[in-house]
């Protein structure tokens, strides 16, 4: 969480960001708030539609949420699914976020009109350019190490079962 934290810093590319990551994969909304929040009150990340953002942000924990505890695609018996899930609604969440941040950013810095809505979406597309490239990024880094580590595991599972059936077929 650390990292995350510091990551908002501008070391990274605007928008690209561990961030929605953080959201996503976090069982609790905790980690993401303690994030957000703290970094905005350092740095004044208050604005005019801040709520819309903030909003965003939830979309992730949300999606992340759906992604663990649903049967959208995949086997309903475990890992599997839930890993499709997860390659599916990251990106969803990072669309839900730039649709919703910059509805907010659309309502109080452009005309309130179809123009000024497209106008506002369209300079904005860059930053959603960022932000998904960063949570495929990020979030891949998250996947690759739960699916190791899920091998790992697996593979000492196994271990431990083929000893186990050798000392009783020894005895």
């Amino acid at each position: 969480m650390g990292l995350v934290f510091v990551s908002r810093f501008g070391f990274l590319p605007a928008n690209f960001s561990p961030v929605g990551t953080l959201g996503f994969f976090s069982k609790s909304l905790w980690p993401l708030m303690l994030v957000t929040l703290g970094f905005d009150l350092l740095r004044g990340g208050h604005y005019p539609g801040f709520l819309w953002t903030y909003g965003g942000f939830l979309m992730y924990w949300l999606m992340g949420l759906v992604a663990r505890k649903t049967t959208l695609f995949g086997s309903r018996d475990g890992r599997g699914g839930v890993i499709k899930r997860q390659l599916f609604l990251l990106p969803m969440a990072s669309l839900l976020f730039f649709l919703l941040s910059n509805f907010g950013v659309w309502l109080n810095w452009y005309p309130r009109t179809v123009e000024g809505l497209v106008t506002c979406y369209t300079l904005a597309l860059p930053f959603y350019r960022n932000t998904l490239m960063g949570d495929v990024a990020f979030g891949g880094i998250v996947l690759v190490v739960k699916l190791v580590l899920n091998q790992k595991f697996n593979f000492i599972a196994f271990v431990s079962t083929l000893k186990i059936a050798c000392q009783n077929k020894l005895s």
